[in-house]
């Protein structure tokens, strides 16, 4: 029987009883009698001969989608190439449309199917967070949209583009950028309040009315509505001239010429429509698809995202209707309307179901002429641009991944790299660290860290020894070898993992290592070298070919990689040491007082009411802490 959601468990399962051992596709065809399919909204999975689920698809009436894909009523190519690999059909049944629609969602995230449409990187997509619910609120990065009374605006497709967001936010308003904590226990300004961009809230210097004032100029910095922001801070200006309030004035006649002279760097370009929109594009090239999503904000174009899916077999209308409801199920913004390249069948539905997620209206739309229509065809010409730069891309690094192979003398293309670095202080919370780049770029769900355990002291080799172990005993039981390792090091890393290989048998598994340029006596740097097996002398490229910056980077990436994790287990190290050393202080209490206070600093600092005011501590418990740090506070200042 199958597993069923529990978000869907209402959902009734059927399985045809003459399909309950058949495993030849083209037997199943043959054979499959349509009227045991429900006629009746649900979703079917369809199962190769080795009954994995391959495809998931939802239906207003099962019967009748299934009879098109079986008696060949559907001519695309894609859905024949589909159906000569289906061995068994199942239904889940479900009351509405609606449901179906969530279903199919949920099966696919469970099962994972191979010719679905799969989001897989929706955690990239980042928003700003403004909660105008609290007395003084700030900006904040947020990659989850919740319905907690809390503005969001966005997406950003980057980083970056946050980053330069949050720059002209804080230097147009001046907005608190502090914790709550932070807030709640300041006794003097900060740093910000002298540079201008921060109105100091924690100290009293301005109100809740003039404070929600700023905050009300930022949401519609924020929306893009920066026409609408300069007209009221030009009445702002008169409003305070006439009160005799020059200095309120003054501020707001700064903060419009800084609004203007941002605005006339920007070039955002102007849509047809008004309002915020997000208009989806396609592109297909083969048995290739890319989607392109374009945000409209406040009319403005602000940014975009891209997704490539290949090998897709299902049908296009199918493969988008699936795309939105995961891509907005994921966290990204939804706004109120949301135009798309094709007609969906099922647009109604995917719109109310939407409409619950923003708490508000959302109308999905297939424009066929005007403005509109030219923003869905602005977006399709992105989307063959982005498709035509990966493939470009995609070409380039094949390219340079077949002149590693000749330049390292491999057996074949290094297409996946794994790469290894040591970090340590002193032989102190030592932890290895695994890269691997893919394709020319890096995967980072394949990333590891490798915490030293039987290692003593600065033994550098063995501590490479044991993260090879490790890491190769395991992807030896799994069949899950790389086309190339990479450790970072001289002849002596590298013997290390031949060693290690030869110990495990699999010492044909390609390795190299290498050795990092170095500043030299008369002021040159040593080039980067690379070691391989059978070889005395390192191999010398030259040392501005792509080549060597690629494997550097790898090798960088590694010991960025190792010191992240490295000062995390020594700073867990020091707060341990630090906290748990007190009597009555083990390690729920001290998470207590590190998740309230912030920084064991912040703890020497605290009032000892306040600790005591905490869960699971006394009076004298909380004097024991203070005693305990500030006899660590005379040491040091003794030493």
């Amino acid at each position: 029987m199958e597993r069923i959601p529990e978000a869907t468990s209402h959902a009734q399962l059927l399985i045809p009883q003459d399909q309950a051992s058949r495993k030849d596709p083209d037997a199943f065809r043959a054979s499959f009698d349509v009227t045991q399919a429900p006629a009746a909204p649900g979703c079917y999975l369809m199962r190769d001969r080795n009954d994995k689920v391959i495809y998931v698809g939802k239906a207003q009436n099962l019967r009748a989608r299934i009879r098109s894909y079986i008696n060949e009523q559907d001519e695309r190519y894609r859905v024949k190439f589909l159906m000569r690999r289906v061995a068994r059909i199942d239904f889940l049944v479900t009351t509405t449309d609606k449901e179906a629609v969530l279903l199919e969602n949920s099966l696919i995230k469970e099962h994972k199917p191979r010719y679905n449409v799969q989001l897989k990187d929706d955690k990239t997509y980042v928003s700003l967070r403004l909660n105008v619910q609290h007395d003084f609120p700030r900006v904040t990065v947020v990659r989850k949209i919740r319905r907690d009374g809390a503005k969001y605006f966005g997406p950003y497709s980057s980083a970056n583009a946050v980053r330069e967001t949050l720059r002209y936010i804080q230097k147009l308003f001046p907005l608190r950028t502090c914790t709550d904590h932070v807030l709640n226990n300041r006794t003097r300004p900060c740093l910000y309040y002298q540079m201008g961009q921060c109105a100091a809230p924690c100290v009293g210097y301005i109100d809740k009315e003039r404070y929600a004032e700023i905050v009300e100029q930022v949401q519609l910095a924020l929306q893009g509505r920066s026409d609408e922001l300069k007209k009221r801070l030009k009445e702002q200006i008169r409003v305070h001239a006439e009160a005799l309030e020059f200095e309120r004035a003054a501020e707001a006649r700064d903060r419009l010429y800084a609004l203007e002279q941002t605005t006339e760097r920007q070039r955002a370009v102007k849509a047809g429509a008004a309002g915020d929109t997000d208009v989806f594009g396609l592109h297909h090239h083969g048995r290739y698809t890319e989607v392109q999503v374009l945000f409209f904000r406040g009319g403005k174009l602000t940014g975009g995202r891209s997704f490539t899916f290949k090998l897709s077999e299902m049908p296009i209308e199918e493969a988008m209707s699936s795309l939105l409801l995961q891509y907005y199920g994921e966290g990204a913004l939804i706004p109120p309307e949301i135009l798309t390249p094709i007609p969906l069948d099922d647009s109604e539905t995917l719109a109310a179901i939407l409409a619950e997620q923003r708490d508000g209206r959302v109308v999905i739309h297939w424009p066929q002429r005007g403005d509109k229509r030219g923003m869905v065809e602005m977006a399709n010409r992105n989307a063959k641009s982005s498709f035509e730069e990966k493939q470009l891309a995609q070409q380039a690094n094949t390219d340079l991944l077949h002149h590693i192979r000749e330049a390292l003398k491999l057996p074949r293309t290094p297409n996946r790299i794994e790469c290894f670095d040591i970090s340590t202080t002193q032989g102190g919370a030592a932890v290895g660290s695994m890269v691997v780049f893919e394709g020319g770029e890096p995967n980072k769900k394949r990333y590891r860290h490798y915490a030293i355990r039987g290692v003593e002291g600065q033994d550098d080799f063995a501590m490479m020894r044991e993260v090879l172990l490790r890491r190769y005993r395991r992807a030896v039981s799994e069949n899950d070898l790389p086309d190339l390792v990479l450790v970072d090091g001289g002849k002596g890393q590298l013997a290390v993992a031949t060693t290690v290989f030869q110990d495990l048998g699999i010492e044909d598994l390609p390795a190299a290592s290498i050795a990092k340029s170095r500043a030299q006596g008369d002021g040159s740097r040593s080039p980067e070298r690379f070691f391989v097996p059978g070889r005395a002398n390192p191999i010398v490229l030259p040392q501005h070919a792509p080549a060597v910056n690629y494997l550097a980077r790898i090798r960088d990436e590694a010991h960025r990689f190792a010191n992240t994790y490295h000062k995390k287990r020594r700073g867990k190290a020091m707060v341990r040491t630090t906290l748990v050393d007190i009597p009555g202080i083990g390690p729920q209490r001290a998470k207590k007082l590190l998740n309230n206070f912030g920084s064991v600093a912040a703890v020497r600092n605290a009032a000892e009411d306040d600790i005591a005011a905490l869960p699971g501590f006394t009076q004298a418990l909380a004097r024991r802490v203070k005693e305990h740090l500030s006899g660590e506070t005379s040491t040091e200042d003794a030493s």
